[in-house]
């Protein structure tokens, strides 16, 4: 694969993909806290206004990602930006999966250590991608 494909593919597939998503769950935490609470466990496990704060999160985010897909240009400081907010969640998340105590469903608690280590793998490839497009420009 050239740096060039790496970048369009990136770009286009997966930030692209990974947008939708993050306006998907965005909207549904922030509008439908409660829902959320009642899928995922068996009792309150978090305040509505956490679910809310992660949504906004979300949207944020998305709201880059778009603005990202729509300048169809991607560099080395947006990819390590995107990299650091793919990983603090995967260490937040983590503890919480393994340190806290809460009253999961087994399906839903499958499903976010799925999508922890999706982040997990997503912010290794901006790191490493952000390198190659850094390396290739000093080299060049």
């Amino acid at each position: 694969m050239t740096l060039e494909k790496a970048k369009d593919f990136t770009l286009h597939r997966i930030i692209f993909g990974d947008m939708l998503l993050n306006w998907l769950l965005g909207v549904i935490l922030l509008l439908a806290p409660g829902l959320v609470d009642q899928l995922i466990g068996g009792s309150p496990v978090l305040p509505d206004w956490v679910y809310r704060l992660i949504g906004i999160g979300f949207i944020g985010f998305a709201a880059w990602q778009t603005w990202i897909v729509r300048k169809d240009e991607i560099n080395p400081p947006g990819l390590i930006f995107a990299a650091l907010l793919a990983e603090g969640p995967v260490v937040l998340l983590t503890a919480a999966l393994v340190f806290g105590n809460f009253p999961l469903y087994l399906l839903p608690k499958i499903l976010l250590w799925i999508g922890n280590i999706y982040m997990l793998v997503l912010g290794v490839w901006y790191f490493y991608l952000a390198r190659w497009i850094t390396t290739r420009s000093a080299t060049a």
